[in-house]
């Protein structure tokens, strides 16, 4: 499978330049000024990726073996696990002994014998640090920071190393919410926003990024810093219909604004290395498609995703950040039940996401969730761990999409959006439906094969006409 080859190379790179980094990190480590120049040996500066694989999931554990041979099946490259509380292992206090936990280091070393590349969450301030007694969602005390950037020196020095291999930390997950409105205190979600500041507390996120990077950089330089996946409840741009309802509704999204601009000081975006942000459309009116670009409160920029990548690089380009993306949650969901209909939409909705994330140069997107049937049935596989239809046209849809370069974005047909990519040996075109109803379109010349989204051949209606109303793959050659 082609994936296999860019994962594998991806991290072997990853981890040959790890060593290196180990090993000449030591003498610039001895500087008066504590900062460290890594140079790379010049035989990457042409063959390093400069994008991983897209394609990934969250699992709450690869214990569950159907699991983890769906996750290594179909060629994923990112898992995300929600697994390491900091409450859990210096309960205490910081001069505590840690208290790791040992199902995740085995799922851990489940990842990397596996050639999965894991987005570790690292979260919940134990009762000791908390800025909010009784909320481990919360921030950490100003005076406890030296304690949490000591811990996650011990974290990467623990777990960025054979057998784990962890190279990518996300600090908490959705911090942008107030630690007032959340129903608890101790949840799995973030809770470091502040509604009576203009940019909801960012500022606060930002002193805790200060404090950490430099230890984890010290500890192994390549790390990657990840923010806490974004919720972004609206469009601050503007205020009414298809943005933030309100003004009040508006200072939630200043968050990300508020950790770049740093109390002012505008140099939030030396703390981190990857911003990460969440969206998911639930069956609205037409297809899942329409639902993305016609939710509620991100209509009038693009919808639920893309309207928040816009916001994301709109923002950084204001403060002269520029850093990688990835869509830490993503899935199609409903609370109305399951039914094959939106299974079939489910299926038609991740070939979409995936393919629309790639031509916008994502680093990453996390499927929420592979196991089933996930939060609101968006798993994408069911209660006993067995494909859905979703699964198949992920599946499917790595295999044709894997080391494709993304070349243009055509709509001049009605209703149907066509995205053109390249690879080594051939062209790729995929074809979608806008409004989930049957178009016709003119196969492309020089056509060499045409699937549907599970991977099943089409034969053109006539030796030209191809139906599109779910995704349609067509191979050409170069």
């Amino acid at each position: 499978m082609k994936n296999n080859f860019s994962r594998q190379a991806f991290t072997g790179v990853l981890l040959i330049i790890v060593i290196t980094a180990l090993l000449s990190c030591s003498a610039g480590l001895s500087q008066s000024n504590g900062t460290s120049n890594v140079y790379l040996p010049t035989v990457f500066a042409n063959s390093y990726p400069t994008m991983p694989p897209i394609f990934g999931v969250q699992v709450p554990s690869l214990s569950n073996s159907k699991v983890l041979s769906s996750a290594v099946d179909s060629d994923t490259y990112w898992v995300r696990l929600n697994a390491l509380k900091w409450s859990s292992v210096q309960p205490n206090g910081p001069d505590d002994n840690p208290i790791w936990n040992t199902d995740l280091d085995k799922d851990l070393i489940r990842a990397s014998s596996n050639g999965l590349q894991v987005i570790l969450i690292v979260r919940s301030t134990p009762t000791w640090a908390q800025q909010y007694s009784g909320y481990s969602c919360g921030p950490i005390k100003p005076d406890q920071l030296p304690a949490f950037a000591n811990f996650m020196s011990q974290v990467v020095n623990r777990y960025s190393v054979p057998p784990y291999n962890v190279l990518y930390y996300e600090i908490w997950n959705e911090p942008d919410v107030d630690y007032r409105i959340i129903p608890d205190p101790n949840s799995e979600y973030g809770c470091w926003g502040n509604k009576d500041d203009a940019y909801y507390g960012g500022d606060v996120y930002t002193n805790m990024l200060k404090s950490i990077y430099p230890a984890m950089k010290a500890a192994n330089p390549m790390v990657k810093v990840v923010i806490g996946g974004l919720l972004l409840d609206c469009d601050p741009t503007n205020i009414g219909a298809g943005y933030c309802p309100t003004d009040a509704r508006a200072v939630a999204p200043r968050f990300f604004e508020g950790i770049l601009r740093d109390n002012g000081m505008n140099d939030g975006g030396n703390y981190f290395d990857i911003v990460s942000f969440h969206g998911y459309p639930q069956p609205s009116s037409g297809s899942p498609i329409q639902s993305e670009l016609n939710y509620l409160t991100w209509s009038g920029s693009g919808g639920v995703v893309q309207g928040k990548i816009t916001f994301l690089r709109d923002v950084m380009s204001s403060y002269r950040v520029d850093k990688p993306i990835i869509q830490t949650e993503a899935a199609y969901i409903t609370q109305s039940g399951d039914t094959p209909e939106f299974e079939q939409n489910k299926a038609d909705y991740v070939v979409w996401l995936f393919t629309r994330n790639l031509s916008q140069r994502l680093w990453g997107t996390t499927w929420y969730t592979l196991n089933g049937p996930g939060w609101r049935y968006g798993g994408l596989l069911d209660s006993n761990q067995d494909p859905l239809p979703a699964y198949n046209a992920y599946k499917f849809m790595i295999s044709e999409l894997t080391d494709m370069l993304f070349v243009n974005e055509d709509q001049s047909v009605p209703n149907v959006t066509q995205f053109t990519f390249r690879g080594k040996n051939m062209q790729l075109q995929v074809y979608f439906s806008m409004d989930g109803n049957a178009h016709t379109i003119t196969a492309p010349v020089g056509w060499t094969a045409i699937y549907d989204l599970f991977g099943t051949p089409i034969t053109p209606i006539t030796p030209q006409d191809i139906i599109i109303q779910h995704p349609v793959y067509v191979e050409l050659g170069q």
